[in-house]
This record gives C-alpha cells, structure tokens and sequence, in this order.
C-alpha cells in the first residue's frame, strides 16, 4: 500500500514537474515576438515605438490560424520589421490577471485580440478577431505615414 501511495505521489509529482517545464520552453517566443508585460510595452511607447500586441493563448485556435496565415506570412513579417513595429505576444494561456485586465479594457471577454499602439500616444488600433493580410498592412502603412509627416 506504502508502495502505491509513494508510486502515485511520484508519477503525479512528476508530470507537475514536466508541464512545468513544457510551460518554460514554450514562453520563449519564436522570431523577434517579445513576451509582453505593461512595463515593456509602456517603455517601448516612451521611447517612441510602435508596438503590435498579440493576446493568444496556446489552446486558441482562432489564434493560431491567425499567426500562420497572416502575423507569420513573409509579407507581414518584412512590414513589420520595415516600419520598426516592436511585436509582442501576451499569452494568455494560463489566464494570467494582468492580460484578462487589458481584455476587459477593450470589451473583449477572451483571445483573440490584436492592438496595435501608435508611437505618438494615439489611441490604440483594436484589430478584429479573424485577421486578413491586407487589412494588417493597411494599418502598418497609416501608421508608418503618420509617423513620417510628424
């Protein structure tokens, strides 16, 4: 009996212990994505960048068809890094407070939401949820011509 409970204790323990670790491994993010925190993102703001925040969560699946067939195609990417937009994912995965506070914030009850936040202290750009490439460049090109007539 002492063997079942220390066998169960064991294999339970352990399975903590390696989600645990999938969960680490997976919150390095893929390309030049930045984890999102609000301090990172108010210190890129200050510094008079823009930033695309992309709030996901692994389990999303609106989420991922959206990040392969529009955020990671190599038209968006090459836009992205022409007009120096900082990209940042804030993963919800887990329901972290801070991300759930932001969704409120802009009437979402969940992921996805797409923001991107002009370096001018405009208001913020709400995507909605299904992106398109086209719409995703437009928005980087307003954007980018705001900023160079400023």
């Amino acid at each position: 009996m002492l063997l079942l409970v220390i066998g169960s204790g064991v294999y339970f323990i352990g399975d903590k212990f390696q989600s645990a670790n999938m969960d680490s491994a997976a919150s390095r993010l893929p390309g030049d994505w930045q984890a999102f925190t609000p301090e990172r993102l108010q210190a890129e703001l200050e510094q008079g960048r823009t930033v695309f925040v992309d709030f996901t969560a692994a389990w999303c699946l609106t989420c991922k068809f959206n990040e392969a067939s529009v955020l990671e195609s190599a038209d968006v990417r090459e836009a992205f890094q022409r007009h120096a937009i900082v990209k940042m994912k804030a993963d919800w995965t887990n329901g972290d407070p801070v991300i759930t506070k932001l969704l409120q914030q802009f009437g979402r009850p969940g992921v996805p939401l797409y923001v991107l936040y002009p370096a001018k202290n405009e208001e913020p750009i709400v995507f909605p949820e299904l992106l398109t490439k086209s719409m995703v460049l437009e928005k980087l090109e307003t954007i980018a011509g705001k900023v160079v007539s400023q």
